[in-house]
């Protein structure tokens, strides 16, 4: 059975999760303040970093968080491409001019649907691109991390670079399909769950 720690110490920040299970770590969209996580992370192995995709608001910590745990960063291949590119990330718009020192050992990177053994999670990777063109939401167990790609009621803009609202809308019919009844974790705000997002999501509904 896994815990789920939730950070967001500021509203330009995305929800930073640190998900526990038998003395192992895996920390979700690493972007808020890294002191506070690590009066959480004292005593676990951190196995690694999911990224949901590659907006500066879900990475701004991201550098720091790999050197001080000396482990590796998950994500989309695209998404890389975002890290590293100031306008593409809109790293630009929260006042960052610095590109993250980060080497390519550092990341694991794929894309398609891919299960993957982190630690002693087994995580399931589900492209789900429209929001941008590398998002990704992640399963373990009954939960999802969900990125941008679903908010509580609402879903992510797709006004952004490779953002799609049609490519969107069939992310999420793949994920209406899904069989679990998923607590979802999404990047901003506040938790939910996949039934009462199908039924009440007007985004979802249609």
């Amino acid at each position: 059975m896994i815990e789920i720690e939730t950070f967001c110490d500021h509203p330009n920040n995305s929800n930073t999760y640190l998900i526990k299970k038998s003395g192992h770590g895996i920390i979700v969209d690493p972007s808020n303040n890294l002191k506070t996580l690590e009066r959480f992370t004292e005593g676990l192995v951190i196995d690694g970093i999911l990224l949901t995709h590659g907006h500066y608001d879900h990475f701004k910590t991201l550098e720091e968080t790999l050197n001080h745990y000396n482990t590796i960063c998950y994500a989309h291949r695209e998404a890389k491409k975002k890290i590293f590119d100031l306008k593409t990330s809109y790293a630009y718009a929260f006042g960052a001019t610095k590109i993250p020192n980060i080497s390519d050992d550092k990341f694991y990177l794929f894309n398609k649907e891919e299960e993957i053994k982190i630690g002693n999670m087994l995580v399931k990777a589900v492209f789900t691109p429209g929001h941008t063109n590398c998002s990704v939401i992640y399963l373990i167990d009954d939960v999802m991390f969900s990125g941008d790609t679903i908010f509580k009621n609402s879903i992510g803009r797709t006004n952004l670079a490779t953002g799609s609202i049609m490519v969107l809308k069939n992310s999420l019919d793949k994920i209406k399909k899904l069989k679990i009844n998923y607590l979802i974790y999404p990047g901003h705000e506040e938790n939910t769950d996949l039934i009462t997002e199908i039924k009440r999501n007007p985004y979802l509904k249609q």
